[in-house]
């Protein structure tokens, strides 16, 4: 797993608690530092989606609906 997406997990972990916990009442916090928590969990979430997209690219869709044989036969590599 990249580092970073690693990093962003643990910081999304640690504001999901501290969110239960300001939910449960056992925690105060301003409306300005939820909206911080709010954002910062957002932009976690996209960066993540960035990695992930760069990482995992999609197969291109003229080979979605091929078979293996037919992506290689069209390569002009053979078995």
């Amino acid at each position: 797993m990249n580092p970073r997406i690693s990093e962003l997990f643990d910081e999304l972990d640690f504001i999901t608690s501290i969110a239960n916990n300001i939910h449960a009442g056992r925690l105060f916090a301003s409306e300005s530092i939820r909206t911080k928590l709010l954002i910062k969990a957002i932009d976690n979430q996209l960066e993540i989606d960035v990695i992930r997209h760069s990482l995992n690219p999609q197969i291109p869709e003229p080979w979605v609906s091929m078979s293996a044989d037919e992506i290689i036969k069209g390569l002009g590599v053979y078995k």
